[in-house]
């Protein structure tokens, strides 16, 4: 007898505690509706103060800090609720990742995140225009950081103005301008020996 009354009162404890945590649950979900974020983190950390595994109240906790614009934290929630056994709530976990990851400019784990969050609910559109949006992003910044040839030949051609010629070269060079002035002047002398009509007058 003894022991039934135990359990009944384990019973009766562990509802009295469930609702005790649904109910701060609520509270926060309701501060949270009413855009007071700061408030709804603080009692959704207060479930996790009694039950560290609750991911109901770790997801929130996540949007909550999300909304505050603590997006590392918000992410790190995000990342403890994708183990969940709940579907639903792991593809949104992986979804809300993935968008907290895209506003860091973390896109590669973003892309893996919205992946996941793809696999387990395929027919979502949000999240496959997210993971179109995150890829076409990746792109330009892989773009951007790639170097362009046609700004290196520009600026490798005035570094080669710079550059003092071989004097060996310059030689060489001197000679070819004073042969060809040689043969112009020939020409020239040539052209006004034959050209002097005789005086006709």
């Amino acid at each position: 007898m003894k022991f039934f009354l135990t359990i009944l009162f384990v019973f009766i404890f562990c509802t009295s505690y469930a609702q005790d945590v649904n109910r701060t649950i609520k509270a926060g979900n309701d501060a949270y509706k009413k855009g007071d974020y700061k408030n709804a983190a603080s009692l959704y950390k207060t479930v996790l103060g009694k039950d560290s595994k609750n991911t109901t109240a770790k997801f929130n906790l996540g949007n909550s800090l999300y909304k505050q614009s603590d997006l590392a934290s918000a992410e790190k929630y995000y990342d403890e609720v994708t183990s969940s056994t709940d579907a639903s709530l792991k593809a949104k976990s992986f979804y809300n990742k993935g968008v907290a990851e895209a506003q860091q400019q973390k896109l590669p784990e973003a892309i893996e995140s919205f992946k996941q969050a793809l696999l387990l609910t395929p027919e979502d559109d949000d999240t496959r225009e997210n993971l179109q949006k995150a890829i076409n992003d990746l792109k330009k910044q892989q773009q951007q950081n790639q170097p362009k040839p046609q700004k290196n030949k520009q600026k490798q051609q005035p570094q080669q103005k710079n550059k003092m010629p071989n004097p060996e070269m310059m030689e060489q060079k001197f000679n070819e301008l004073r042969d060809k002035e040689k043969q112009l002047q020939k020409m020239l002398q040539q052209k006004s020996n034959q050209g002097q009509p005789d005086k006709d007058w």
